[in-house]
């Protein structure tokens, strides 16, 4: 009977000795062109997008390298430059960006609009990343250009290294009582 345990515990020990966690951080760039329909004629006096016309992937790196150049974007409309939180705000390729928040950071009159902002992207299998973007807009304001790049930070493991170093350590102290029984 205390054969079968000490191999119950030995089994235990061996299968969380090689259980690993990974938090994976999306890290790369992706950018989309497309045409755009503003709610002014003018971009620079624009405060919102009410259409995307047929966005597409322009460029992609890192992480999003696997999604094809030209492939078709979901991008929410209609959009507020000042915005707060907007759930789904673009998908592509498996990747979903939560927008948390915009806000425009320039305005020239009779020429166009920058607006930036921040937001959680998530997907494939990664951890959700926060990540920055920024979209521009220029007179005639059919060639709208949106960017996104990844921005990632320490990941905490959330006490998986605890829990292998007191498995570690438990499996030392039997080992030890073994050797002097």
């Amino acid at each position: 009977m205390m054969k079968w345990i000490k191999i119950s515990v030995a089994a235990v020990m061996l299968a969380l000795g090689t259980w690993s966690v990974s938090a994976t951080p999306i890290n790369g760039t992706i950018t989309f062109a497309g045409g755009v329909t503003l709610n002014n004629a003018d971009a620079g006096a624009a405060t919102a997008v009410t259409g995307w016309v047929a966005p597409f992937v322009q460029s992609s790196g890192g992480d999003f390298g696997s999604i094809a150049v030209n492939t078709p974007v979901s991008i929410h409309a209609p959009w507020s430059f000042n915005s707060g939180p907007v759930a789904s705000f673009w998908s592509v390729g498996g990747f979903t960006f939560d927008l948390i928040s915009s806000s425009i950071a320039a305005t020239v009159p009779g020429v166009g609009v920058v607006v930036t902002g921040t937001g959680t992207i998530s997907g494939n299998s990664f951890t959700p990343t926060v990540g920055t973007w920024s979209f521009s807009t220029q007179n005639p304001s059919a060639n709208a250009i949106f960017s996104f790049s990844a921005s990632t930070g320490a990941v905490p493991d959330s006490g998986t290294t605890l829990v292998l170093l007191g498995c570690a350590l438990s499996g030392v102290g039997l080992l030890r009582k073994k050797l002097m029984a």
